[in-house]
């Protein structure tokens, strides 16, 4: 329960707090009414003490605005953040729960399931880390799962400005302990640079994302963060209960953080794997309700409140043709019905004229709701719905119901049926990964006929394996029966020789090849132009196009070639040599006089 107090506080002038919903070791979480666009959010609030950190209002501020510029679908976005009266920040209100409030009831998850939340997640980071971003504080708590157990990744940018104020801390601490601290030797964490932006984080940090998530799988299954050990947590499971998962996640732990996995190659991992694991169960989540309009005495509220329109993750399961379509007066839609000559026997075989009661309009044509409503003077306002095994076209109910009296120039709401429901694309997010077989047979069982393929590079998914749907963007159902097209991925497409850096640094050079996935080799020449030490060119050269993983030459000067030794006389050759010498001398001493 919310205190009076914090009832009538609206943060950032527009959010008014509806219920408490958990506390953690640096915020606590409300289910918040948006005053503006009339929605329900999620608001959490961080403890007031952040903000006395000289430098954490300014990275909070960095981190939010990326964080709310970068768009994936398993990337829980930002809607708003503030600092007043304390630093907060604004998420759309999933109510599928935490990942460590499933945990916290005793579940654990299969070996399939685990690999379903895994795969998701690093798809995530994969996004995440082509910004030059990084999470750094992965834990179950930031695994939230939408009201369909679709998991999304949370807090991005807010851990990263904790980490960032709990290392200013440490350092604040060690100083005044000891001499300054130098800032050399700072962790390497990411700053915000002059434009407001944080900078690239290092390839390190993200490896510690992958870390991280490998960790918080390995916990979900067996309830131990330990791969080999079987020690912690609630009711531990024996680690081989991990099955095919363990030999992946003991590569995204590796000591080495250089060696561990990256996000798109632990999801290439877990695709080679899902076949060697059944199919996944549903997630048992305890689905939440937001606080009702009528929830009672719910302190400060002044008035009543109901969602408006969908939540983001909810808008897909809501087709965009079932609207309420305009009102069209019952006697024009009538007169244009009458001239098709198809109306008017079927309200009077459905009503008598002397009764204005809605007439039993359910399982009829469209056409005789117009005719109804004709007779009676009633307007029509028609209502269209997807529902499964109903005829298009066929009247399903009327409100007011049927025997309910209505009034000249009332309005008769009429819902009619558009057909079979329409299937999400999101929900064929399934044939990710698979074989084109295989996904064309998940097709035929959704209802959509396989209509070919489309090629596309692809870094994770194989050769040969499917990417997703090749449908338009915008969207988000098809009819059932749809002609539908696979995304096949060929592929890594080919990387380009980059131009060497101006600096012209080996760790440079070498760093610019590895962000693309070439494989630098180091070879020494003497070069009278380039400096001992820098990197005279690549070979092959820059501009060259090169199969992923390649390797290229990363060619480093020497220096000018120093000048040859001189050759030492033979033995007994000497003195003949300095007779020469001499005897030359004299011609031209000679010559000369």
């Amino acid at each position: 329960m919310i205190s009076d107090q914090e009832a009538r506080r609206a943060f950032g002038g527009r959010y008014r707090l509806l219920e408490f919903v958990g506390e953690g070791s640096n915020a606590r979480v409300y289910v918040a009414e948006d005053l503006t666009l009339r929605r329900r959010v999620a608001l959490k609030i961080l403890r007031a003490d952040t903000a006395e950190d000289a430098g954490f209002t300014e990275s909070f501020a960095d981190q939010m605005r990326a964080t709310s510029a970068l768009s994936h679908p398993r990337v829980l976005p930002v809607y708003d953040w503030g600092v007043d009266p304390q630093p907060y920040t604004v998420t759309e209100y999933l109510t599928g729960g935490s990942l460590a409030a499933l945990l916290r009831e005793g579940y654990r998850l299969t070996p399939s399931q685990a690999l379903m939340v895994g795969l998701e997640a690093a798809r995530a980071l994969v996004n995440i880390h082509k910004g030059g971003r990084a999470h750094l504080g992965l834990t179950p708590f930031a695994v939230l799962f939408d009201s369909g157990a679709r998991p999304y990744i949370s807090d991005l940018g807010l851990a990263a400005a904790l980490e960032e104020a709990a290392q200013r801390a440490a350092e604040t601490v060690d100083a005044g302990a000891t001499e300054p601290a130098d800032p050399a030797a700072t962790p390497a964490t990411a700053a915000a640079d002059p434009g407001g932006a944080p900078a690239s984080y290092s390839r390190i940090e993200q490896a510690q994302d992958v870390h991280d998530l490998a960790m918080v799988l390995c916990e979900a299954v067996t309830g131990s963060r330990n791969l080999t050990v079987d020690v912690g947590g609630l009711d531990p499971i024996p680690i081989t209960a991990l099955g095919p998962l363990q030999a992946v996640l003991e590569r995204a732990i590796a000591a080495d953080p250089i060696g561990r996995l990256t996000a798109a190659e632990l999801a290439s991992e877990l695709l080679r794997i899902a076949p060697l694991l059944p199919r996944p169960d549903p997630l048992p989540l305890a689905i939440s309700k937001a606080p009702p309009a009528d929830a009672g005495p719910t302190p400060g509220r002044s008035e009543a409140f109901e969602q408006i329109g969908p939540t983001v993750s909810e808008r897909l399961a809501i087709p965009h043709d079932d609207i309420p379509r305009r009102r069209w007066p019952g006697l024009v839609l009538a007169a244009i019905l009458v001239l098709g000559g198809a109306a008017g026997g079927v309200w009077a075989w459905l009503s008598v004229a002397s009764d204005p009661t809605v007439p039993d309009l359910q399982g009829h044509p469209q056409a005789a709701a117009a005719s109804a409503a004709a007779e009676s003077g009633w307007e029509v306002n028609e209502v269209l719905v997807r529902t499964p095994n109903i005829e298009r076209g066929t009247i399903l109910r009327t409100e007011p119901a049927a025997g309910t009296p209505l009034g000249d120039g009332e309005t008769l709401d009429v819902f009619v049926s558009l057909g079979e429901p329409l299937i999400l694309v999101a929900d064929l997010d399934v044939v990710y990964g698979m074989t084109v077989d295989d996904a064309a047979d998940e097709l035929e069982a959704a209802g959509l006929d396989f209509a070919g393929e489309t090629l596309a590079n692809d870094d994770v998914v194989p050769a040969g394996n499917v990417i997703g749907l090749d449908v338009a963007d915008g969207v988000f159902e098809l009819e059932v029966g749809s002609d539908v097209v696979l995304l096949v991925s060929e592929g890594p497409a080919d990387r380009i020789v980059p131009r060497v850096p101006e600096s012209r640094e080996l760790d440079a050079a070498a760093d610019a090849l590895d962000a693309i996935q070439l494989v630098p080799r180091l070879v020494q020449e003497f070069s009278a132009e380039v400096p001992e030490g820098t990197v005279i060119a690549f070979r092959p050269a820059s501009g060259n196009s090169l199969p992923i993983g390649s390797t290229v030459q990363v060619r480093v000067s020497l220096g000018p070639m120093p000048p040859p030794e001189p050759e030492e006389p033979a033995e007994g050759a000497e003195g003949e040599e300095g007779l020469e010498s001499e005897s030359q001398g004299s011609g031209d001493e000679g010559s000369d006089g």
